[in-house]
């Protein structure tokens, strides 16, 4: 991808200085639809340092320095705020380059809703299957995207839900289930 310009008529710059603790290589990979959903933590200024430290260990005093592993989704990701923030970010950005280049007026849309679709199911199912069902959703959506279709944000994704979610439905909510089926719901 060129940073020298930027349909229609517009700098890439111009959607960097919105963002500019965002390094060029992840803008690319965002605006390429190649940054993995793991990896959103780099477009969240809060914590955009914590994790890239943590990868090199350097000992000052005899000159070594080993690289540590990356850390798994899970200690990235605890809540869904440590989520949502960075993937807001993305949506920006995405936003913005996408209504750009032409794309419907309604695209925020497909981002708000796959936003509240990710709040709704915290409420019923364990954090790790939510986070692994985003991942696995945020995946098929980028490779949708790198095609030109941005609309799988709005949708559903049944298949994704039953392998990652079903089987972690939240206790209470299988509580209520079982009491709506013989009349009586028990909060």
């Amino acid at each position: 991808m060129s940073f020298a310009t930027y349909p229609p008529g517009k700098h890439l710059r111009d959607i960097q200085n919105l963002f500019p603790y965002i390094e060029d290589d992840v803008m690319a990979a965002v605006l390429d639809h190649t940054l993995s959903g793991s990896e959103l933590y780099k477009l969240d200024s809060r914590r955009i340092f914590e994790f890239e430290w943590n990868l090199v260990d350097a000992a000052l005093e005899d000159s070594t320095v080993a690289l540590g592993v990356a850390p798994c989704a899970t200690d990235i990701y605890k809540t869904l705020d440590a989520l949502l923030v960075p993937l807001n970010a993305y949506f920006s950005i995405i936003t913005v380059h996408g209504l750009a280049r032409g794309q419907s007026p309604t695209l925020p849309c497909y981002f708000f809703r796959y936003s509240s679709h990710l709040v709704k199911l915290v409420a019923q199912y364990e954090w790790f299957a939510v986070l692994s069902y985003h991942i696995a959703f945020f995946t098929r959506r980028c490779r949708e995207m790198r095609a030109g279709e941005y609309s799988g944000w709005a949708r559903t994704d049944v298949d994704l839900m039953e392998e990652f979610l079903v089987p972690h439905q939240l206790p209470h909510q299988l509580n209520t289930k079982t009491h709506r089926k013989s009349g009586r719901i028990r909060g």
